[in-house]
């Protein structure tokens, strides 16, 4: 009888490690990513951009207007121009600098922008007579500074695409040239409005992408219109007056630049935001 509590105890030392062997462990969780928040837009930011401005269509012709007199300009009235009127645009490069301000709401950032540009764009307006002489308005301009608000949506955490629109405010530059024997010191050309501060519009859109958490890179296109002005250039005497010889006081030719002073500007953006 005195086996039996060897055999128990025996049997109980062999099945301890077996039964240690069936506990199953539970691994511990692998550690999470940590993924670093995407940085937002809301803040002030400065930045310069370049590009360049240019209108793919020819500006107005130059008009003639007839003050006090009904009668022939040079010999034939207007018809003395025939169809003989040219036109162009002279685009140039554009760049300057920024400031502005965001604020995002979800995927919506709203926002506004100041920003000035130095360029040398001119509209260009020539009649040729038949005397023959040429007649020739140019208007230049050659900053152009706009106030701007701005829409966008986030098309992902670190590129907005966005829409704009606002106030333009540049000086046009008016000057006018002629040949023409009839135009002399005792009956100049006579400048009307020589420079003028023009205010219009601008509208346009543009992507801007955030490279780092504080730069961000982009492209914009804009519409401007300064609309027509008020700038025309007057000749009395000779012709220009109706009378042919004598001079007629009263009596004279308006040389007119029609059409707006309007262009296309395309350009590169780099901006750091205080963020």
């Amino acid at each position: 009888m005195n086996r039996i509590p060897l055999i128990l105890a025996a049997t109980a030392l062999s099945a301890a490690p077996a039964l240690a062997a069936d506990v199953i462990y539970d691994e511990p969780p692998a550690p999470m990513a940590v993924v670093a928040p995407a940085a937002g837009w809301t803040g002030v930011y400065i930045g310069i951009q370049g590009g360049g401005a240019f209108n793919p269509e020819s500006p107005d012709d130059l008009g003639l207007r007839t003050n006090g007199f009904a009668g022939p300009i040079i010999g034939g009235g207007v018809d003395a121009f025939g169809n003989n009127f040219d036109s162009s645009f002279d685009s140039s490069f554009i760049g300057g600098a920024h400031i502005g301000y965001d604020y995002q709401m979800g995927s919506v950032v709203l926002g506004a922008i100041l920003d000035i540009n130095a360029l040398d764009v001119t509209q260009t307006a020539s009649a040729f007579s038949n005397t023959p002489a040429f007649y020739t308005a140019e208007r230049g301009l050659d900053y152009l500074a706009t106030a701007r608000l701005r829409a966008g949506y986030l098309v992902t955490p670190s590129a907005l695409a966005y829409v704009t629109g606002g106030v333009a405010y540049g000086e046009v530059d008016y000057g006018f040239s002629t040949d023409s024997p009839a135009v002399t010191g005792v009956n100049p050309a006579a400048i009307v409005n020589q420079d003028e501060d023009d205010f219009g519009y601008t509208v346009g859109a543009g992507m801007e992408v955030l490279v780092t958490d504080n730069i961000s890179f982009g492209a914009e296109y804009l519409y401007t219109n300064l609309g027509g002005g008020d700038s025309f250039t007057r000749l009395s005497g000779g012709p220009f007056d109706g009378s042919g010889t004598a001079v007629i006081a009263g009596n004279s030719t308006d040389f007119t630049s029609g059409g707006d002073f309007d262009f296309h500007t395309v350009t590169a953006k780099l901006s750091y935001r205080f963020n």
